[in-house]
């Protein structure tokens, strides 16, 4: 038994030295730039009520900088055909003209993850310096939108929806404060 407790950590003392040793001799690493920003740039949180899971919320941040690097990205793997070149290149002047976010959101209840909806069950909205910013618009997007590529890079929930959330660019915060509100709880991300 001695001999057992000796082993396991000679064992993974040595995978991690090899795995650092692979990288210096050539392998490639698949953690790029993009997914690096992509993963500081999301968050994601849950609401509970009784022991019952209301939400789930990833929200990722698209500043400029990340779109450019979104659209590279799918430029280099060569994921961008000629027929969605323009749906791209709209989603990263968006992203430059406005605040914009992409929401991955999972609810038990049908009815309450739908938040493009007029009468949402969510109430979305920024927080600037204590003033309540209401997004310009909210818009959902297809499961088969070529849009929704870059969430490979991501575990996914197969039962949420996805959206993209703009805000006009009127808070020049250096931080971003990005809140769903309900009767139930609310979920709030800063960025």
């Amino acid at each position: 038994m001695r001999k057992i407790k000796f082993f396991f950590p000679v064992l993974m003392l040595i995978f991690i030295a090899s795995c650092t040793q692979m990288q210096q001799v050539g392998f490639r690493s698949y953690e790029t730039e993009f997914s690096k920003n992509l993963d500081k740039q999301t968050q994601e949180k849950k609401l509970y009520r009784d022991f019952e899971t209301i939400a789930i919320a990833k929200v990722t941040y698209f500043n400029s900088a990340l779109a450019n690097q979104y659209y590279n990205y799918l430029k280099q793997h060569n994921a961008v055909s000629s027929s969605n070149e323009k749906l791209y290149e709209s989603f990263v002047n968006e992203c430059s003209k406005n605040t914009v976010f992409w929401v991955n959101l999972y609810s038990s209840d049908y009815e309450s993850s739908n938040i493009s909806s007029k009468n949402s069950f969510w109430n979305i909205y920024l927080d600037c310096n204590g003033e309540k910013i209401q997004p310009l618009k909210i818009e959902k997007v297809s499961k088969d939108s070529p849009l929704n590529v870059w969430l490979y890079l991501k575990p996914k929930n197969y039962w949420s929806n996805n959206y993209i959330v703009e805000f006009n660019k009127s808070c020049l915060n250096n931080s971003i404060d990005f809140n769903m509100a309900s009767i139930v709880g609310s979920l709030d991300f800063k960025f």
